[in-house]
């Protein structure tokens, strides 16, 4: 027999799957401009005095650390959807690398001055987040729960 979940936790997987999904065309298209053009597109947008040579390995190393989160997060969301599985392991582990992510992302931006310069960019991207750390603690909670 399966489990049956609340609505507002299918509501919040299928919006983790969505906003991984973008997460995901914007990694490559920030990846594709940053290669070609050498421009720093968003969600890269730089401070005023640019992004400094050192921290751009860091910028893209998160960047493809943030792709297997992503990966991972959308596999999660595709088994709940299509297979109706919930996978809570791989929803863990793929909140845990975005959440984290995140936190690292908005201090490094914060402090270097991005987002002073681009407050409405990374503003859109703080209140995109907001939702998945709920996600996060039920899966938690829930696995505590299970019998």
């Amino acid at each position: 027999m399966r489990q049956e979940h609340p609505k507002w936790t299918k509501i919040l997987i299928a919006y983790y799957g969505l906003l991984q999904s973008l997460h995901l065309w914007v990694l490559i298209r920030a990846g594709a401009i940053l290669m070609v053009e050498n421009q720093h597109p968003f969600p890269i947008l730089p401070p005023p005095g640019g992004w400094s040579p050192q921290t751009m390995p860091f910028l893209v190393g998160l960047g493809i650390t943030d792709s297997v989160g992503i990966l991972l997060g959308m596999v999660f969301a595709y088994q709940f959807f299509a297979n109706r599985r919930l996978n809570r392991r791989m929803g863990v582990i793929s909140l845990t690398i975005f959440i984290t992510g995140a936190i690292v992302f908005g201090i490094g931006t914060v402090f270097a001055g991005a987002w002073a310069a681009h407050p409405l960019a990374y503003s859109v991207m703080a209140v995109l987040f907001i939702p998945t750390p709920v996600l996060y603690i039920w899966l938690l909670v829930s696995n505590l729960n299970r019998k």
